[in-house]
This record gives structure tokens, C-alpha cells and sequence, in this order.
């Protein structure tokens, strides 16, 4: 059976950084909107990833407030893609080789 696409979970709130990359991994898999911090006392924006058993642990940090997303059925690759985009330039990523 093929992965599950679109939202997981019933969240459904998304800081305005991580907007455009949750439209963009939704088209290949299921992502889990996690809580929003405020004033994460961040400096610049960045997207960090991390690989866990079975998904993808995604930050997304911008405008001092922080979003960690759970990416399923989602590789790297495709991340990596989802971030060429012109919305993530300005961006420090961090992505697992």
C-alpha cells in the first residue's frame, strides 16, 4: 500500500516560514504539524532535519518563533528539493546527508 499524503495529525496551525514547505512535502507524504513556541530568541532563519525511526523531525525557525514537523514517507531528497525553492534562500539549512 502507498504512503498516506497530506496532513497528519489535527494541528493545524503552521508558522508563515514553514507554510510553503508543508505544501510542497504534502504532495509526496504525510507531515505532522508540531506546537509553535514564540520568541525562540533565534538570530537568523533556519530549517534543520533530523532522521528518526520512520520520519523526518524537521525545524523550522524565522520571526522568533520555532515549528518542529514530523515528515512521513518523505526522503531527504525530496526535502532537499522542496527547499530549492526561492522562499528558503535566505534559510540556514541543515539537512542529514
Amino acid at each position: 500500500m502507498p504512503p498516506k499524503k497530506g496532513r497528519a495529525g489535527t494541528h493545524s496551525s503552521l508558522i508563515e516560514a514553514a507554510e510553503p514547505l508543508v505544501a510542497a512535502l504534502e504532495r509526496h507524504g504525510r507531515v505532522s504539524r508540531g506546537v509553535i513556541r514564540a520568541n525562540a530568541g533565534a538570530a537568523g532563519r533556519s530549517v534543520k532535519a533530523v532522521s528518526l525511526d520512520g520520519c523526518l523531525r524537521i525545524t523550522v525557525v524565522a520571526k522568533g518563533a520555532r515549528q518542529e514537523l514530523h515528515a512521513y514517507g518523505i526522503s531527504v531528497a525530496q526535502l532537499r528539493e522542496a527547499l530549492d525553492s526561492p522562499a528558503y534562500r535566505s534559510f540556514s539549512v541543515n539537512l542529514p546527508p
